[in-house]
């Protein structure tokens, strides 16, 4: 009987197949190649978990425990087990289902986050955005400050962040560091290397600072999910 882990990294595999590359699948599913080759190269040192496995889902189009289920007799291995998605005439996959509202929080409270922080929003003075479908119930929004994150972030972006998801290399996530004496949260690439402290690292190539320690100060407040750009 084939192993969970072993149909994962089949159907993940396909799916790498599909999109043309590790550095491809990587950029769909919003981690560092890296991370990616961990998972999905001849010498995998790391198995696909239940919230990168849902993620993963989420970032080709499948419905949710799809990667979890063989797709086609054979080996597990085979790369043909998954068939690129059906597109109608037009081209326009269906939207993602929306379920529930996430509120759009200031820096500070985010930095101030908790399970049982909803006592800081003000619901007669609060915006709420729809939240996408691969947001927990904790999941609030962010508005992107700065050049820090430039391009891939542009100042204004809405960011959704889930404050229940383990922050993997590779993850956009947001920290809050103590030793700053600041309540705001900050916005950063986390990085992991082997035999190297946790990193952080601003997307912007011109930043002042690209790469700062993750220390033991800093706390991960949650995984940014999603994000939206409002054009008016």
């Amino acid at each position: 009987m084939q192993r969970v882990s072993e149909i994962r990294r089949a159907n993940a595999r396909a799916l790498r197949d599909q999109a043309g590359s590790n550095k491809a699948f990587a950029e769909c599913v919003g981690v560092e190649p890296p991370a990616a080759s961990r998972v999905l190269s001849s010498k995998a040192t790391r198995n696909i978990g239940d919230d990168f496995a849902r993620r993963i889902e989420v970032a080709f189009g499948k419905e949710d425990g799809w990667l979890d289920s063989a797709h086609q007799q054979g080996s597990p291995y085979n790369d043909n087990v998954v068939s690129m998605p059906a597109r109608s005439d037009n081209s326009i996959e269906q939207a993602p289902i929306m379920s529930g509202m996430a509120p759009l929080l200031s820096w500070v409270q985010a930095g101030a986050w908790t399970e049982t922080s909803a006592s800081i929003i003000d619901h007669g003075d609060q915006e709420f955005f729809p939240k996408p479908p691969n947001c927990g119930p904790g999941c609030f929004v962010l508005r992107v400050r700065g050049e820090s994150m430039m391009e891939v972030y542009p100042p204004g972006t809405l960011i959704f962040v889930d404050p229940d998801v383990q922050a993997m290399s590779g993850d956009d996530v947001i920290v809050q560091c103590e030793e700053h004496g600041s309540a705001e949260a900050t916005f950063k690439r986390y990085i992991e290397e082997p035999g190297q402290p946790p990193m952080l690292k601003a997307l912007n190539r011109g930043w002042a600072q690209q790469y700062m320690t993750l220390g033991p100060h800093c706390r991960i407040i949650g995984v940014v999910m999603a994000q939206m750009m409002l054009r008016r």
